[in-house]
């Protein structure tokens, strides 16, 4: 069974969705669509963060492709707009 602690939820955008499963399949790291949102082009993914090294390395690719997706789209989104950290929608 998963630790709660381990868990940790992204809001992502369309247009990254693939580079983020690429990211998650090439890791071997269990994860599940939680939800969509159509309006905005958004999927909400839950993924399933252990201990092992390739997981702490996935998990920092896939905050540093979200990070710098809101960097460049700083205009358009706010800051809390691709982590949820456990915030219910």
């Amino acid at each position: 069974m998963e630790n709660k602690a381990n868990i940790k939820s992204y809001k992502v955008p369309q247009d990254l969705l693939m580079d983020i499963l690429r990211i998650l399949f090439g890791n071997k790291i269990k994860h599940k669509i939680e939800g969509i949102k159509e309006k905005e082009n958004i999927i909400i993914l839950q993924v399933y963060f252990t201990n092992a090294g390739n997981s702490a390395n996935a998990q920092g690719n896939i905050e540093d492709v979200l990070n710098d997706y809101s960097e460049y789209m700083k205009e358009l989104l706010s800051d809390a707009t691709l982590f949820i950290d456990g915030e219910e929608d």
